[in-house]
């Protein structure tokens, strides 16, 4: 008996090697694998719909300028860019001119025209799931520290958005 007792109490020197199931470390592997193959697809979702919103912006600032540059051949030609009767908000034949001067593929709404300084106070760009709404600061009544209106600035909101649901009447 008390040499069962020293062979317990006896410590092993050197390594002990041990087997660990398959079954574990797979299991762990492949939890390991979709937390990182998740993590990754968010990155890249979120970055191409970022890149897509900044080009989105960059060309509703485009035809923001082509607008007033429209605006500003129809007031020449004694009348107005907007119409409030259309969809659109443009005059016949104004929304094929801002698309040429500003070589934009996407679909523009003028709601609010400024006839005094031939602005628009608040008008979208719209372009595959993107939309780009801007507004004059002159539209909302904010202004500067220094108690003017910014004539060149406004408020601009990008958006990504996709239907969910779309009922159409027959």
């Amino acid at each position: 008996m008390a040499n069962t007792s020293k062979r317990n109490n006896e410590s092993r020197e050197g390594t002990v090697f041990y087997r660990r199931r398959i079954g574990d470390w797979l299991r762990r592997y492949i939890i390991e694998l979709v937390l990182v193959a998740l993590v990754v697809a968010f990155v890249i979702t979120t970055t191409v719909i970022t890149i897509g919103a900044r080009s989105a912006f960059r060309e509703a600032k485009d035809v923001r300028t082509a607008l007033k540059f429209v605006g500003t051949q129809y007031y020449g030609a004694n009348s107005s860019i907007f119409d409030p009767s259309k969809i659109n908000g443009l005059a016949d034949g104004a929304a094929e001119d801002v698309a040429a001067v500003s070589t934009r593929k996407g679909k523009v709404y003028l709601y609010a025209w400024d006839e005094k300084d031939n602005e628009p106070l608040r008008f979208e760009y719209r372009k595959g799931l993107y939309t780009v709404t801007y507004i004059a600061d002159k539209y909302t009544g904010k202004t500067g520290e220094d108690g003017r209106v910014n004539q060149m600035m406004g408020h601009w909101d990008v958006t990504y958005s996709f239907n969910v649901l779309n009922y159409d009447t027959e």
